[in-house]
């Protein structure tokens, strides 16, 4: 098999100048998933609180993946047990869920001004409409005019 091979340029992983392996792709991947679920917090404590069992949470991960094997795929599954293996790379993770959620809240912030934006627009054009509440205030509502006293009283 040569290095040409997409099957197995897949399986091989990226390397960086240094020689490290190259996770900014699945980190983005993670960060994305987590910030669109709105986990953002909880999932920063987590990781947070587990950073100094990286190692050990990485050995776990490598017993129980015939069984994870299952539910995820593996290629994704070994990348992840790969990166979790140095804290270094769980804590590049928990920025890249922080810099995700910030420009995220961002968007958010701009979607909400363009909506104000608009509805201003249409509250001042309204002005010059007829309003819908906007009718004969003397009327009982059943289309007589009157006092607005019950006869029967």
């Amino acid at each position: 098999m040569s290095v040409s091979d997409p099957g197995l340029r897949e399986i091989l992983p990226r390397q960086t100048d240094d020689g490290e392996e190259d996770f900014s792709d699945l980190m983005a991947k993670i960060a994305r998933a987590v910030v669109e679920r709105q986990l953002t917090v909880p999932a920063i404590v987590f990781l947070e609180s587990v950073k100094p069992l990286s190692f050990l949470g990485n050995q776990l991960m490598i017993f129980l993946n015939p069984m994870v094997s299952l539910i995820v795929t593996s290629k994704d599954y070994y990348r992840f047990v790969r990166m979790i293996e140095d804290r270094d790379n769980v804590e590049k993770l928990i920025e890249e869920i922080e810099d995700t959620n910030a420009r995220w809240q961002e968007r958010q912030r701009e979607l909400k001004q363009q909506r104000r934006r608009k509805r201003g627009k249409r509250r001042f054009l309204g002005l010059f409409g007829r309003r819908p509440d906007a009718g004969d205030k003397e009327g009982d509502g059943s289309g007589q005019q009157g006092d607005n006293q019950n006869p029967g009283d």
